[in-house]
C-alpha cells in the first residue's frame, strides 16, 4: 500500500524558512492563479517524477518530513510532491483544504497515480507536477 496516496497528510504549523520565503514571493499580489504557477513551475524545477525510480527509489515514499523534502533535489514520488504543493497553497492564505482535493490515476494500467484538482474560482484545475 502506498503510504499518502488515499488520504492527505495534515499541514504542519511550522514550515521551513526557506519554503516560506518562496510562498510569501509567489502570493504578492493575491492571484491564485499566478501563486499556482510559480508554486508548480519552483516544483518541477526542483524535483521530477520518473516511473522506473517508482520502485529503484521506493526509500523515498516515506519521507514526508518538509525539512528533508524542502533540502533536497531530483526524484521524488507523485505523494510528496503533491504534498508540498498542497502545503505552498494552503499556507499561502489563497486556498483552504477543501479547494485541493487528492485525485487519482492509473498509470502502466496497474499502478495508482496521484495528482491534485485545485479549486480556482467556479472552475477546477487538474494539477500533476509529478507527470
Amino acid at each position: 500500500m502506498i503510504p499518502n496516496l488515499f488520504k492527505k497528510l495534515l499541514i504542519p504549523k511550522e514550515i521551513p524558512k526557506e519554503l516560506s520565503l518562496k510562498i510569501k514571493e509567489f502570493s504578492r499580489g493575491k492571484n491564485k492563479e499566478k501563486f499556482l504557477k510559480k508554486s508548480f513551475l519552483y516544483i518541477v524545477s526542483k524535483y521530477r517524477g520518473n516511473r522506473f525510480n517508482l520502485i529503484f527509489r521506493f526509500d523515498k515514499l516515506f519521507k514526508n518530513n518538509l525539512n528533508y523534502i524542502v533540502n533536497n533535489k531530483g526524484y521524488m514520488h507523485c505523494t510528496t510532491m503533491n504534498f508540498l504543493l498542497r502545503v505552498m497553497a494552503v499556507k499561502s492564505g489563497l486556498f483552504n483544504e477543501r479547494d485541493v482535493r487528492l485525485r487519482l490515476a492509473n498509470t502502466w494500467y496497474i499502478a495508482q497515480h496521484q495528482y491534485l484538482e485545485v479549486k480556482l474560482g467556479k472552475k477546477k484545475i487538474a494539477l500533476d507536477p509529478w507527470n
